[in-house]
């Protein structure tokens, strides 16, 4: 459940595949950091939305790979309101568990890839907060146990 900020109020989150039109009128023209659009030209990357269920108003994206053996995450990104005024908490850890989830659902026990964008503050937020295991450079390891218990405390609806 992410948790609005301002009113402390929790809302449930669903997943849903992403278009190349949404991402323009998502950012419209606040937000260039990132190029989404380069993953529509792998059919092998999925990219996803997250939003509060009954809002179709995106709050983040992830763009990943089903992998041999992992789910590896190439983009991860809270939208542009929620790192500027941060209208909702917890964006990072619910797109981690659901890309646990699908590496659940892939038969990789939960386990995920990623590379961090920045040291040392995603490095801290990424060991300590999501329990990732810090293995050279900026790569991250989820395995199966910090798979488990993201996907319980971010994914399952109480």
């Amino acid at each position: 459940m992410l948790l609005h900020n301002a009113s402390l109020e929790s809302y449930p989150v669903h997943f849903a595949a992403m278009n190349p039109h949404e991402i323009q009128e998502q950012l419209n023209g606040r937000d260039k950091a990132f190029d989404w659009t380069i993953y529509y030209n792998y059919p092998q990357v999925l990219v996803f939305k997250m939003m509060i269920i009954g809002n179709d108003a995106i709050q983040g994206a992830i763009a990943l790979e089903n992998k041999e053996d992992h789910v590896y995450v190439h983009l991860i990104e809270s939208a542009p309101h929620n790192r500027s005024d941060k209208v909702f908490e917890f964006i990072g850890e619910h797109l981690l568990a659901y890309a646990c989830q699908l590496s659940m659902r892939f038969g990789h026990d939960g386990y995920v890839v990623l590379q961090s964008k920045s040291a040392p503050r995603l490095l801290h937020f990424y060991t300590q907060v999501i329990g990732a295991k810090h293995v050279g450079g900026l790569r991250m390891i989820l395995n199966e146990t910090v798979a488990r218990r993201l996907i319980m405390l971010y994914l399952e609806q109480r």
